[in-house]
């Protein structure tokens, strides 16, 4: 079972910015992690979860916050 990370704030948050970084993998991106064996979904979510995707969130006026670990301190 995976645990998802404080900065992201629902499990349903945590599937859509995996299923994003997985097309970006397939589409030719150079994954962050040497895993060659795994799915780009995998990574994906691994990548995620180790604080190695940058991601925003926008609240309901547009306006993008960033929700990096380092930020929330």
């Amino acid at each position: 079972m995976i645990t998802i990370p404080d900065n992201i704030d629902s499990k349903y948050r945590f599937v859509i910015l995996s299923a994003l970084r997985a097309r970006q993998i397939q589409g030719g991106s150079v994954p962050l992690l040497k895993e060659p064996r795994h799915k780009a979904t995998q990574v994906a979510q691994k990548e995620i979860l180790q604080g190695l995707v940058k991601f925003r969130i926008p609240d309901r006026n547009g306006n993008q916050q960033e929700a990096a670990a380092e930020q929330e301190e």
